[in-house]
């Protein structure tokens, strides 16, 4: 399988041009191109009876869509990986995340960009390699947010980049105690090669986060790859089981092979 990285490259230089031209009309046909080239013939099966997936009806800010999954396979298997998918955007691979061995329950919240109005799916795949699929149909006001210039002071940008957070979510009762969520939050511009400097009406040069790895202590909780429909700053919240390690290791790298590592206390909120 291709990787995410591969895949947005592959999209932004196939799919650029037919951002600004497509027709409405032929919307729907993006997924029967993004199927073949990320999962080939497999068979894709109706997720309803091992995930739930969230999305907005409609999005309230096009540069940062929040959508969620919680997925869990009650008949034993463990869960191999996630795939995010937005149809009609140039890189329509969102994200990719992968697991250990000994995860057969996950839960995941993260925010992408939403180009224009399209279906977003999620992709659970076993680690007998059965794929389920849940879709929403998200709709926009706009079109061309990929194209939009970042938020934001770009000296600011450049002087943060790579700054990490992780903040504790989890509910204060003995419940969850030994499954906690957390968030993690990156500092970082996504640039998607298509916004424009607004000084010198030049283009910005694609760079994006193309891999986040997460440990607890030795146990891998997700190794992600990224594209530029991950929003500007990064936020990806997730669910782990406490293993009695103290600390958790994140370390991510971008396309220009910038690379940013910090531990976080296990529970903390720094």
């Amino acid at each position: 399988m291709r990787t995410a990285h591969s895949l947005a490259s592959l999209a932004c230089l196939a799919l650029i041009g037919s951002v600004l031209s497509a027709d409405p009309a032929v919307a729907g046909s993006a997924w029967d191109d993004i199927r073949p080239s990320a999962f080939g013939a497999r068979p894709i099966a109706d997720g309803r009876d091992v995930l739930s997936f969230k999305a907005p009806y409609r999005a309230e800010d096009q540069r940062a869509v929040p959508i969620s999954l919680e997925a869990t396979f009650k008949d034993g298997r463990k869960l191999k990986s996630v795939t995010f998918i937005v149809d009609e955007n140039p890189a329509p691979v969102a994200a990719v995340f992968r697991f250990g061995d000994d995860r057969s329950r996950v839960a995941l919240n993260l925010d992408i960009r939403l180009d224009r109005a399209s279906p977003i799916r999620v992709v659970v795949e076993a680690h007998d390699g059965a794929l389920y699929m849940s879709e929403k149909f998200v709709k926009a006001s706009g079109l061309g947010v990929c194209a939009a210039p970042p938020l934001g002071d770009p000296q600011v940008a450049a002087r943060t980049m790579g700054q990490m957070r992780l903040s504790d979510l989890t509910a204060r009762d003995e419940t969850t105690r030994f499954r906690r969520l957390a968030q993690l939050d990156i500092r970082h511009p996504q640039h998607t090669g298509m916004q424009m400097n607004q000084i010198t009406m030049l283009y910005l040069p694609a760079r994006f986060i193309t891999a986040i790895e997460v440990r607890q202590g030795g146990q891998t909780l997700f190794d992600l790859d990224g594209s530029i429909t991950l929003s500007e700053n990064p936020r990806i919240a997730f669910d782990y089981q406490v293993n009695g390690a103290d600390v958790i290791r994140v370390r991510a790298t971008d396309s220009s092979n910038a690379l940013w590592e910090q531990e976080f206390p296990i529970g903390s909120g720094s």
